[in-house]
């Protein structure tokens, strides 16, 4: 079980400024992809993150799972267009698309089996709580509420402010 981050690539947008989800260009996206990433990565499978880059770095505002479907069935269905055109919509940026991608022990891309992966599925949820770390208003909704309700003082959800020696001592413990 080995999943790689690439590069984030920019997303192709419209005249105004929502996503360009028309056939031609996403044809020229998943060129991209596969000439400036990977070879064979839009018909890979993992996971992937549609982030906004302005200003002080980038900001993730979803993240989804390929599974059964390749990156390049599964990115761009209208459910997901739709929680990328509310993020871009309301602010200004860059769009961004991350593909973190399964790969073979002797380093081959995993294409769709159509079975799950369970693999696939804890990464995803795995990364869900780090970019809620980093934007709250993360647009997913399942398997989150647990995450945005639950406080671990000093790791997840905690108040602000100096915390206390048993705080600070756990989190050098698991090394956060």
């Amino acid at each position: 079980m080995i999943f790689y981050p690439h590069a984030a690539i920019e997303v192709p947008r419209q005249a105004n400024g929502l996503i360009a989800a028309d056939k031609e260009s996403l044809a020229t996206f998943w060129e991209k992809v596969e000439a400036e990433l990977s070879e064979g990565l839009s018909g890979a499978i993992g996971c992937y993150i549609f982030s906004i880059r302005a200003g002080k770095g980038s900001r993730p505002w979803y993240v989804g799972l390929a599974e059964k479907q390749s990156f390049k069935k599964e990115c761009f269905t209208p459910h997901k267009i739709n929680h990328y055109n509310n993020a871009i919509a309301a602010r200004k940026g860059t769009p961004l698309l991350t593909l973190v991608s399964k790969y073979t022990p002797k380093d081959k891309l995993v294409t769709p089996s159509g079975s799950s992966h369970r693999d696939i599925q804890h990464v995803e949820t795995m990364l869900i709580a780090n970019c809620l770390r980093k934007n709250p208003d993360l647009l997913n909704i399942r398997d989150t509420k647990l995450l945005r309700e639950m406080i671990v003082r000093g790791v997840l959800n905690d108040v602000k402010g100096k915390p206390a020696a048993s705080i600070a001592e756990f989190k050098m413990l698991i090394g956060t």
